[in-house]
């Protein structure tokens, strides 16, 4: 779909901004509690808003979310950088991140890789793809012996009880992995490198391109309300483990 080439397209130019003119200072704006907000993310967003702004549908961005937000519209939902805070300190897990939403369905989703410019992409019905090639997530079917994604958004209660219910959910796992980058976190369960992706109050411009991704990689994901109308609470594994 022409959707699909334009959000391809758009990512693809917009990592080669960020590598051709934020490789050495991305331009940090401000530092407030765990977040980060620098001029690399600002001048991306406005790069993918003006080329998505020509197909008339509404915008949310991370950069700019202002308006009034329902998950059952039809809008693109973008993160222009996710990973701002390893791109920072020069980790290599970060994204950007452009999906189509509509009527609470992903549409389509496309990761781009800011660090190895990896491109991760799905339509509906249409299958998950890394750099062109069919990618499937993984078999695995017994808890104790899967690798789960996960981590604490910047925005998240980190009280006692919220540590505690966290430690008791992992300790049923093989591996944990916490990247910085719920974007990339979600491509690798979509290639079958991890098999859950787990995170409670997590920004929607996060995961959303992510979920698309891991559901047309044969995957299964859910998505509940969290404390504010952009975070939700979101689990996507393989089919396997749907319900572990």
């Amino acid at each position: 779909m022409k959707e699909l080439d334009l959000a391809i397209k758009t990512a693809k130019g917009a990592v080669d901004l960020i590598n051709s003119k934020f490789s050495t200072n991305i331009g940090v704006k401000s530092q407030i509690s765990r977040d980060i907000k620098t001029q690399a993310d600002y001048e991306t967003n406005d790069y993918i808003i003006k080329r998505l702004s020509k197909t008339g549908i509404n915008i949310i961005s991370e950069e700019n979310f202002s308006q009034k937000f329902n998950l059952n519209d039809n809008q693109w939902i973008i993160d222009p950088i996710d990973g701002t805070f390893n791109l920072f300190r020069r980790f290599p897990i970060n994204a950007v991140s452009i999906s189509l939403w509509d009527q609470g369905i992903p549409i389509l989703g496309v990761i781009n890789s800011i660090s190895t410019n990896d491109i991760y992409y799905a339509c509906i019905n249409g299958g998950a793809y890394k750099n062109n090639e069919k990618i499937n997530v993984s078999s695995v079917n017994d808890i104790s012996q899967a690798v789960l994604a996960t981590g604490f958004p910047s925005g998240l209660n980190l009280s006692d009880k919220k540590i505690n219910k966290f430690i008791n959910n992992i300790k049923k796992y093989k591996k944990i992995r916490m990247l910085g980058s719920a974007s990339m976190m979600l491509a690798y369960v979509a290639n079958g490198s991890f098999d859950v992706y787990q995170e409670d109050d997590i920004f929607i411009w996060d995961v959303a391109a992510g979920l698309s991704i891991v559901s047309e990689a044969g995957g299964f994901y859910s998505i509940k309300n969290g404390s504010s109308e952009y975070k939700f609470r979101i689990k996507a594994s393989n089919v396997l483990l749907k319900n572990k």
